[in-house]
């Protein structure tokens, strides 16, 4: 499960980081502003980001359909394009991450929530329903070796109804820790 679930909790917040926690607050969250002072939602804030937002603004914070590039020290970084409602991912977006990973699907708080598709830099592939960032629901996960999971997820854990899933070795079971 190691390798599932960092991949899937990778891609599960907008603003570059893994996670599996419902985020705080609007008030205990950090904002990061463009060049404009357009904000945006920084749930896990890195020394050295900066960002650039193509979209419009509403009372200082992205808002509406457009492209977040995020830089790190000045370098290409992680870019999402879709909808941000004042300053968070909200509907329908596309992240690419800088290690070659991308999430495709639904939005809400900047957590994927609803149907969406997670790809793995190693081929590995995630489809299905979404709740919290992580995957929840009905969903099917193929492994970089062309295995398949298909069935109902909980809190990014397959429930596998097969007693024999949990005897299979690490690359084959997508919950071995």
């Amino acid at each position: 499960m190691n390798a599932i679930r960092t991949h899937l909790s990778a891609a599960a917040l907008l603003l570059a980081a893994a996670g599996s926690a419902t985020l705080a607050a609007d008030d205990e969250v950090t904002w990061i502003a463009d060049s404009h002072g357009c904000k945006v939602a920084n749930t896990f804030p890195r020394p050295g980001e900066t960002i650039t937002w193509s979209g419009s603004c509403n009372d200082g914070y992205a808002d509406g359909d457009g492209v977040l590039q995020w830089f790190l020290n000045g370098d290409v970084d992680d870019r999402f394009e879709g909808r941000l409602q004042k300053g968070w991912a909200e509907g329908q977006g596309v992240l690419a991450k800088v290690d070659g990973s991308k999430y495709a699907g639904a939005w809400k708080h900047s957590m994927q929530e609803g149907v969406g598709r997670y790809d793995a830099p190693d081929g590995s592939w995630y489809e299905g329903q979404w709740k919290n960032g992580m995957p929840n629901g009905q969903g099917e996960y193929h492994s970089a070796d062309g295995r398949a999971f298909v069935g109902e997820w909980v809190d990014g854990v397959y429930q596998s109804d097969q007693p024999d899933d949990q005897e299979q070795d690490d690359e084959a079971e997508p919950n071995k820790v």
